[in-house]
C-alpha cells in the first residue's frame, strides 16, 4: 500500500496559521509576565508607602515626646510634683544627672495614646564638664559656657540633651534636641547707656543698690567715659560705687538689638508705629513700694514690643506694665508711668514732663548718637528679682535638633 504525503508550498496558509498561534502564545506569556511584575511592583510600592507612613508617624511621636519634655521643664508647669508633674533639675552641677519620661522614669507621660520615651541629661563637653547657656562677657548675648554664673552674677542655665524615641506600628524614630531655659537679661546697672546722658531734677533717683536680695550694681554704667553722664539740679545716683553719684564708664558694649531680637518672638503685645503717642496703656499693674525709691512688685510677666521703623513711641497718661518693654527706636515717657521688669530700647530714652515715673528692674538704652535724658520725677530702682522673673517662666529654647533614627 502506498501512502502519499501532500506537501504544501512554503508561505502557504498553514504556515501562516502556525505563526499566528506562536505569536499569540508569546503575547500571552508577555502579558502574564507583565501582570506578575505589576502585582509585584504594586506590592513593593504599597510596602514602601506603608513604611514611609509609619516612619513619619514614629517621627511625629518622637517629636511629641520632645514637646512634652519642654512643657514639663517650664518653671510654671502644674502640677509641680508627682510622676506626671513638673520635671525639676534637682542636681544642676552633677554631670551624671538624668531623668526620663517613661523607661527608667521617674516620670510617666501625661498622655497614654502615643508611645515614646524621653531621656534628659546635662549636656557636657569632651572633658565631661557641664555646659550652660548665658551671657558671660557682658554683651547681652547668650552663648555656651562652662561657667554657671553670668556677667552680672545671676545664674546661667543648664543646657539639656533630650533624646526622644518614638514608636508607631513597626517603625522607630529617634530625635535628639539640645534645649535650655532662658537666662536672665543682662542688666549691669539700674541704667545702661551708650550716649551722652543727662540726669536732671532733685526728684530724680537712679538706684543701683539691690533691695531684692541680689548683688548691688552701679547706678549708671556707660560705654563712654564717666564724664559723659551729666547732672542738673540735684538728682541722686546711688549704687555699688557711691551713695550719691555712682557712675561707671568704659562698660562692655551690649548688643541691644540682639537682646530685643531674642525676646520679641515671645511678645504678647506687638505694635508697629512711627511717631505715635499711646496714652493710658495697661500691661499689668505693679504694687508700689513703701516709697518711690523702694522696689515695686508684680506677678504678671508680659512682653511688649514696639517697632517704630526708626522713629519713636511716646507713652503717656498713666501707662503701666509688668514684664519686658522692648522698643526698636526711641522711647519718650511723659506723665505718670509705672513699670516692673526691664525696659530695653535700641534708641534713646527720655523721661520728661510731670508725674511720677517709676521703674523697678533696669533700663537699657542702646543709641550711641542721641542723648538720653532722665528727669521729670523719674525713679529707676535696680531689682534682681524683677529682672530674673521676666525670663524664668518662658518656654525652653531649642539650641539644636537632630534626627537620629534607629
Amino acid at each position: 500500500m502506498m501512502v502519499y504525503v501532500k506537501q504544501y508550498p512554503r508561505g502557504s496558509l498553514v504556515d501562516a496559521k502556525g505563526m499566528v498561534l506562536i505569536v499569540a502564545l508569546l503575547i500571552l506569556a508577555a502579558l502574564v509576565l507583565l501582570g506578575t511584575m505589576a502585582v509585584m511592583m504594586s506590592t513593593t510600592d504599597m510596602k514602601i508607602s506603608a513604611n514611609y507612613k509609619t516612619g513619619n508617624q514614629a517621627f511625629y511621636v518622637a517629636e511629641a515626646g520632645i514637646e512634652e519634655a519642654i512643657a514639663r521643664m517650664r518653671e510654671n508647669f502644674a502640677p509641680t510634683t508627682g510622676a506626671t508633674g513638673r520635671i525639676d533639675d534637682a542636681d544642676p552641677t552633677n554631670p551624671a544627672w538624668s531623668v526620663s519620661i517613661g523607661g527608667a522614669g521617674p516620670y510617666t507621660s501625661t498622655q497614654s495614646i502615643l508611645s515614646y520615651t524621653v531621656l534628659i541629661v546635662h549636656q557636657k563637653n569632651s572633658a565631661n564638664q557641664i555646659l550652660y547657656w548665658g551671657d558671660v562677657n557682658g554683651d547681652g548675648v547668650s552663648e555656651r559656657t562652662t561657667n554657671p554664673i553670668g556677667a552680672t552674677g545671676m545664674a546661667n542655665k543648664n543646657i539639656y540633651l533630650a533624646t526622644s524615641s518614638g514608636v508607631a506600628a513597626n517603625a522607630n524614630k529617634r530625635i535628639v534636641v539640645e534645649m535650655t531655659k532662658v537666662p536672665p537679661i543682662t542688666a549691669p546697672a539700674a541704667l545702661y547707656v551708650e550716649a551722652l546722658t543727662t540726669i536732671q531734677g532733685t526728684s530724680t533717683s537712679v538706684i543701683g543698690l539691690d533691695q531684692c536680695g541680689g548683688a548691688n550694681m552701679p547706678g549708671i554704667v556707660t560705654t563712654l567715659t564717666a564724664d559723659t553722664i551729666n547732672k542738673t539740679g540735684n538728682p541722686t545716683v546711688s549704687g555699688l560705687t557711691s551713695s550719691t553719684w555712682s557712675v561707671v564708664g568704659g562698660a562692655a558694649n551690649m548688643d541691644i538689638q540682639a537682646v530685643i531680637n531674642e525676646q520679641k518672638g515671645s511678645a504678647n503685645f506687638s505694635y508697629n508705629v512711627s511717631g505715635a503717642t499711646h496714652t493710658g496703656m495697661a500691661w499689668g499693674t505693679p504694687t508700689m513700694g513703701a516709697t518711690l525709691q523702694n522696689p515695686s512688685s508684680c506677678s504678671t510677666t508680659n512682653v511688649v514690643y514696639y517697632n517704630t521703623s526708626g522713629a519713636d513711641i511716646k507713652l503717656a497718661g498713666g501707662t503701666s506694665g509688668c514684664g519686658l518693654l522692648l522698643v526698636e527706636g526711641d522711647l519718650e515717657i511723659n506723665g505718670d508711668f509705672s513699670w516692673y521688669g526691664v525696659v530695653i530700647v535700641t534708641g534713646a530714652v527720655r523721661f520728661l514732663g510731670g508725674g511720677n515715673k517709676n521703674i523697678t528692674g533696669a533700663v537699657l538704652a542702646g543709641d550711641s548718637v542721641d542723648a538720653d535724658i532722665v528727669g521729670g520725677n523719674a525713679n529707676i530702682v535696680y531689682c534682681s528679682t524683677a529682672i530674673r522673673n521676666q525670663t524664668e517662666s518662658q518656654p525652653l529654647r531649642r539650641l539644636s535638633w537632630k534626627d537620629q533614627s534607629i
